[in-house]
């Protein structure tokens, strides 16, 4: 199977395919707020633990390991409902990088 060639990043460094432009990466992570600014404090963290301990299973596949809890509305889309129980769900990893990468029907 040939190997796709590599690509001009907009900051003009060669990068290969399928691979991030470590030159941008370092300066987006740089830019990006902590998860305390983000809105994950303690409050946070102590209603993930409850929500949790009543849904401990993946919504989509019901696996048990390595769960997420996803808020159904975004943080950033509506900021009122970051503590609200009704915007939790339980998500494994695989089902919860799909959603938050646009992968996954609602």
């Amino acid at each position: 199977m040939p190997y796709a060639p590599p690509r001009i990043c907009k900051c003009g460094a060669l990068v290969p395919a399928g691979r991030a432009c470590p030159r941008c990466s370092k300066a987006a992570e740089a830019a990006r707020p902590n998860r305390h600014q983000r809105g994950y404090d303690s409050d946070w963290y102590r209603l993930r633990r409850r929500h949790l301990e009543t849904h401990p299973g993946c919504v989509v596949c019901g696996s048990t390991e390595g769960v997420d809890v996803d808020h159904k509305a975004s943080i950033r889309e509506r900021p009122e409902l970051r503590l609200a129980p009704s915007n939790l769900q339980t998500l494994c990893r695989l089902h919860h990088n799909r959603k938050t990468h646009g992968k996954m029907q609602e």
